[in-house]
């Protein structure tokens, strides 16, 4: 697999960057306001988040990377 991959959640509040198997930024929308944060998975459970995303598992969606750029911004 390359990297980066691009996903969201169902919901349309959040977006991710999968930077590589244990590095991920993701970017919230909290009412009006976005909030962009850098996660280094430690623990069993953050790893396996970001396998859950890659694989398209539960809330995750495909995404790319014009969309993560937009919701980036504002």
């Amino acid at each position: 697999m390359t990297f980066p991959q691009y996903r969201k959640h169902h919901s349309g509040k959040n977006y991710y960057c999968i930077e590589d198997d244990i590095h991920f930024t993701e970017i919230q929308q909290i009412g009006k306001q976005t909030m962009a944060f850098r996660i280094e998975a430690k623990t069993f459970f953050e790893k396996q988040r970001i396998q859950d995303m890659l694989s398209l598992s539960g809330p995750y969606l495909e995404s790319d990377e014009s969309e993560f750029t937009a919701h980036k911004n504002g």
